[in-house]
């Protein structure tokens, strides 16, 4: 009710694996986990750099992290910010279309996902924080588009 009442909900990474037994969640959220290969190094694409969350991003993303696969391709249901490189490591399960990051809205509110931040190095990086900063600012409604 909160969301679909105007709140907003912003996720980070294990967020898409959890609450299984609660349909609406994963509707929510807009895709849940499957698998991850290893944690490595990787490249991160910004899909959509008209958005708080990637404005201040690179277009390519040098990034280390578990680069976590869905069960479903949620890019009909979503707008996609940023996508997995799947040649830049080993192991994607996704193949080409491999969103990583991605907002939405429910009924009158928001939602923001990353699937980035598995490590706490990631936290210490300011690209990742700005990234953070703008999801939470955008679901949050502190924050508007450039």
């Amino acid at each position: 009710a909160y969301v679909e009442g105007g709140g907003g909900i912003a996720g980070v990474h294990a967020a898409a694996c959890t609450e299984y037994d609660w349909p609406y969640y994963g509707e929510l959220l807009g895709a849940r986990f499957d698998r991850h290969p290893a944690h490595q190094p990787g490249r991160a694409v910004v899909e959509d750099r008209a958005h708080p969350a990637t404005c201040r991003l690179p277009a390519v993303w040098d990034f280390t992290d578990e680069w976590y696969d869905f069960r479903t391709n949620p890019r009909d249901r979503v707008r996609v910010l940023v996508s997995a490189d799947e040649s830049s490591y080993e192991g994607g399960g996704m193949g080409a279309d491999h969103p990583l990051a991605w907002c939405r809205e429910q009924g009158a509110g928001r939602v923001f996902y990353t699937a980035l931040g598995h490590a706490a190095e990631a936290y210490e990086l300011p690209e990742f924080r700005e990234h953070l900063r703008g999801g939470i600012g955008w679901a949050g409604r502190t924050l508007t588009e450039p």
